[in-house]
């Protein structure tokens, strides 16, 4: 049935780190579609970003510092339990980091929007600007997470590691592409998120692939009416329960 739903893309490899994880670590309607993209531990990441760079007035550092917080709003408020049960995911490392990299994305795709420019013949072009540097900063803080977590799950090995963060990053890059295809198109974000989450098992649930698509939906919207400027100054992120979708 999945296959007649959904095109057949490249399956996309899970990594198989088997660690209960979570437990380690206490039809959307009238939503608009967007046509751009985003691809062109004893102390917190944060609290250590804050500590290398000080409280210094100026513009670059406080987008940087936004950019961090604004990932750990990530793994800090997404109830990883339900998304686990909710949407039959094994409690793994590898689940973990892809519901992470998924609400990475969403927050990638609305700084990116604030860097397209209307042009004299009423086009839009992407110019780079500050919405770039915070996305850039929202990667950054993502594997500086990633990296710390991989060595404690892996006992510290730093040669196991980096393989671990290089195949991560791989899947990431290639997850970012499809996923900005899907931004106009249910069909093409329903086959992005079936490969993502389920490797292309035809023992996937369809309304768990069309829970996925609405959950996206309906997130981006709500991103999409928070103004810039509270993004930039008070980054408060409130993300919506995979439970109601």
């Amino acid at each position: 049935m999945i296959r007649q739903l959904i095109p057949r893309v490249l399956p996309m490899r899970r990594i198989g780190i088997c660690n209960h994880y979570a437990r380690l670590i206490p039809i959307i309607k009238n939503v608009d579609i967007r046509l751009q993209g985003t691809v062109t531990l004893e102390e917190g990441y944060v609290k250590k970003f804050m500590k290398a760079v000080g409280w210094m007035d100026q513009s670059r550092t406080r987008l940087k510092l936004t950019g961090y917080l604004l990932y750990e709003a990530v793994p800090d408020k997404i109830k990883y339990e339900e998304w686990f049960e909710t949407l039959n995911l094994p409690d793994t490392f590898a689940s973990w980091f892809t519901i992470t990299e998924l609400h990475v994305w969403m927050l990638m795709v609305r700084y990116m929007a604030e860097d397209m420019i209307a042009t004299n013949n009423d086009k839009k072009k992407y110019v780079k600007g500050d919405g770039h540097f915070v996305r850039n900063c929202i990667i950054e803080a993502l594997w500086a997470d990633v990296g710390n977590k991989i060595k404690l799950l892996e006992g510290a090995n730093p040669s196991i590691a980096r393989k671990q963060v290089s195949e991560l990053s791989e899947q990431f890059q290639a997850a970012l592409v499809a996923y900005d295809e899907g931004l106009s198109d249910d069909k093409i974000l329903a086959a992005a998120v079936w490969r993502r989450f389920y490797l292309m098992s035809h023992d996937a649930k369809v309304e768990n692939i069309e829970r996925l698509v609405h959950y996206v939906r309906h997130q981006i919207s709500l991103l999409d009416k928070i103004p810039i400027e509270e993004l930039k100054m008070t980054p408060k992120i409130n993300w919506l329960s995979i439970l109601d979708h």
